[in-house]
This record gives C-alpha cells, structure tokens and sequence, in this order.
C-alpha cells in the first residue's frame, strides 16, 4: 500500500522560513554577545596599571621600593609597609631650605666662604635659653624650636646649656689643629671635623654643655633623648656608629633638621640622621622631579 505524502501548504513554508529567520538571528545575537563577553573576559585578565601612591608624587609603588631597595634597613621594609606615609613626610620635608637638610660629613664638605646670613647671638634671648660665657650664635630659624625646646625642658626640672654652636671655617681650623697638636691626626678626626666638615659652620647644629662623655646619662641626655626630636632637633652621631657617620659618640651634639625630618627619620631611618641624609643627599633631586604642581 503506497502513502500518499501531502505537499505543505504555502502558508506552512513561510511560517517555517520565519522561524529560521528568528532562529538565526537570536543565534547570531548570541554569538555576538558572547564574543563581547570573552573580550571583556580578556580585558579584565590583563594586569592594571599600577596606581600612584599620592597626590603630590607621579611615582608608583614598584618605583618607589626600587629607590629604596638598596638602602640601609630598616627603610625598605617600612616603606613596604607604608609607602605612602613615606611619600607624605617626605613631601614636606622637600619643601625645607636646602641647607637645613644638606649632607655635611667627611665626604661632603662646606666651601671656606659658606655662611648663614640669618646667624643670631642667644644673648638676645637672654634669660630663655642658657648658653656658654662667650657668646654663641644660631641661624634664626631654628630660634623658636630651640627656645621651645628649652623652656619645656625647664618644665621638667632640666636647664640646657649651649656649650657650642655656628663655628666659621676659620674657627674650625685653628679648632682642628690645636686637637691634632694634642692628640694626633687619627685621634683628633675621630672626634673633631676638619674644617669644611662640621655641621657647625651650617648654624643648625648645637653642643649642650658639658661637652665630654660625663654628658652621658645626664638629666639633660636624658631628657634630650626622649624629647628633642620633637622641636626638630636630631642626635648627629649616636653610640655604637662610627663606621656610619665617622665620628665617635657625642650625645651632646644635636642638629636642628626640622620637625618634619626627625618624623621621617624616627619612622623610616631608625632613628638615624645620617642615614636619612644619605638617602636625600642621592634621592631629593629625583622626588622634587617626580612631584606633581
């Protein structure tokens, strides 16, 4: 028995060719839609910039630990830690006057003619701060500081004594030599800057009395210690880092470096001066460079 296929009606091809019509469309949206998905997937695998760390500074935080990388510790991984707590202090410190944070040491000397022309005599603070029988001058802008430094200490019962502070070139020499006439070259370098070397000729650095070792475990050591770095004052060679800044410990000599420099230095230098001034000696120019107007 044969089957007689009936033929579809006109009306039933064009309703299917419709529906391959619909059908290839939404196929093709969907193709689409999932090439734009696998490119978004795409772009979304592909690593981002790496982002500034603060708004003064164009540097990045790979730039930044390599500039750091190389220095002494503990400064690599406390910037690590808090780069852009680095960045925030240094920002201000950049802005200090050159000489206030200038690398003055056995490497780095000052010229023969170089002078503060902001030098100060304490004897016109007479009565707020004590100071040696022979006049003693300091650059004006670490007047307040000194000052303030030296009334609180009063508050606490200790009364500091400048024993020494701006020496001239000059002054340095003859200083130098009659230590070398009584002690010898290698002994006198030990404790005493050549002239051109001392911190001294730059009127931020200042000796409180009595200058010797019996200053060590004084009331006014003590107090200097804990507290002198809050009126940005900095201890210049401390126990135990000759090898590092040249000179024997003398925890009578402190330089004036700023406020916002003993917070860089006590955060990310350990503590130490030299170090600190090492690092902006070779980096300053390359931060002031990467800041942001």
């Amino acid at each position: 028995m044969s089957v007689v296929r009936s033929a579809p009606s006109p009306g039933t091809r064009r309703g299917t060719g419709r529906l391959f019509k619909i059908v290839s469309a939404a196929a093709a949206a969907a193709l689409v839609l999932a090439g734009c998905n696998a490119a978004r997937d795409v772009n979304a695998e592909e690593p981002e910039d790496d982002p500034v760390l603060h708004s003064s500074f164009s540097l990045t935080e790979e730039q930044l630990l390599q500039m750091v990388q190389s220095q002494p510790d503990p400064l690599p991984a406390r910037v690590a830690e808090q780069p852009q707590r680095f960045l925030e202090l240094a920002d201000s410190v950049l802005d200090l006057e050159h000489d206030f944070i200038l690398l003055v040491d056995k490497q780095h000397p000052l010229p023969p003619d170089y002078q503060p022309a902001d030098l100060v005599s304490l004897s016109d603070y007479h009565g707020r701060i004590g100071y040696a029988a022979a006049d003693r001058a300091v650059r004006e802008a670490i007047v307040d500081d000194l000052l303030a430094m030296a009334e609180e200490a009063r508050e606490d019962g200790v009364h500091l004594l400048v024993q020494s502070a701006y020496r001239s070139w000059s002054y340095q020499q003859t200083l130098f030599s009659n230590y070398v006439a009584r002690h010898g070259e290698e002994a006198a370098e030990r404790f005493s800057a050549r002239p051109g070397h001392s911190q001294h000729q730059l009127g931020t650095a200042v000796d409180f009395a009595p200058i010797g070792h019996q200053f060590t475990g004084t009331d006014d050591d003590l107090w200097l210690r804990e507290n002198a770095w809050r009126f940005g004052f900095s201890l210049s060679y401390p126990d135990g880092l000759e090898a590092v800044t040249g000179y024997i410990y003398e925890p009578w000599h402190y330089r004036w470096i700023g406020r916002d420099a003993t917070q860089l230095e006590r955060e990310f230098f350990g503590g130490i001066q030299q170090y600190m001034l090492e690092f902006l000696h070779t980096h300053a120019d390359t931060l002031r460079a990467a800041r942001i107007d």
